[in-house]
């Protein structure tokens, strides 16, 4: 279930510990520009309130012992980490290696970051083997794309798949065009998701109805 709101807002209608997993790709490096322009500390420090908060309605509604994973930037890591870590043990930093060449002057970006964290102590849901570095190309190039930084379903599939099983919920409190919610669809989970953008939200509901229509007639 999506619904068209401010996440803050929506999620305390959520239960404690009624969340399985959360994956989102939250909006980062705000401020930065095509040509590569950092955003400062202090443009980053006026989401502070938004962050504290968010991690802290994250941590009541996840049930302990599971998975939180943050797509962001070497930019933005360095100011969420140390508010996560109020509320989650961050385990590691996953690199996604994407394929494509980012503008930029100074080595022009070809990867992505994401913060992998749980909800206190936590057991292994994935294979001993898995790596830190993730390669999976981006659509771009290949398909229209719905969002302006939407990221591959076989991205999204991939944290769902590793940290939980069929049936269970997935919390995205950022879902712009709807990727997470398909993602969980086509893994057989349940979800629920923010969205605050009307056009967005639109969007990710027609994604999402054509990724149900899609699967009833696999079942059939």
């Amino acid at each position: 279930m999506i619904y068209n709101e401010d996440c803050l807002e929506g999620m305390k209608k959520i239960s404690d510990g009624s969340v399985d997993m959360i994956a989102c790709d939250p909006p980062y490096c705000v401020g930065a520009t095509s040509n590569g322009v950092k955003c400062s500390f202090a443009d980053l420090n006026m989401m502070r309130p938004f962050w504290l908060e968010c991690f802290s309605e994250w941590r009541r509604v996840l049930k302990d012992g599971r998975h939180v994973y943050i797509c962001t930037d070497w930019r933005t890591y360095p100011f969420l980490y140390p508010l996560i870590i109020r509320y989650f043990t961050v385990k590691n930093l996953i690199v996604w290696e994407h394929g494509l060449m980012r503008p930029g002057n100074w080595y022009r970006g070809s990867y992505e970051l994401i913060i992998f964290a749980t909800a206190g102590k936590s057991r292994r849901e994935y294979g001993g083997g898995e790596r830190d570095i993730w390669q999976i190309k981006s659509d771009v190039g290949t398909m229209k794309r719905n969002h302006p930084s939407e990221k591959p379903l076989e991205l999204m599939e991939k944290m769902i798949r590793n940290s939980s099983k069929e049936g269970e919920t997935v919390l995205d409190s950022f879902m712009g065009s709807g990727s997470t919610g398909v993602a969980a669809i086509n893994t057989g989970r349940d979800f629920i998701g923010f969205e605050l953008d009307a056009g967005y939200y639109e969007i990710a509901q027609r994604r999402i109805s054509e990724a149900l229509a899609k699967k009833a007639q696999e079942l059939f």
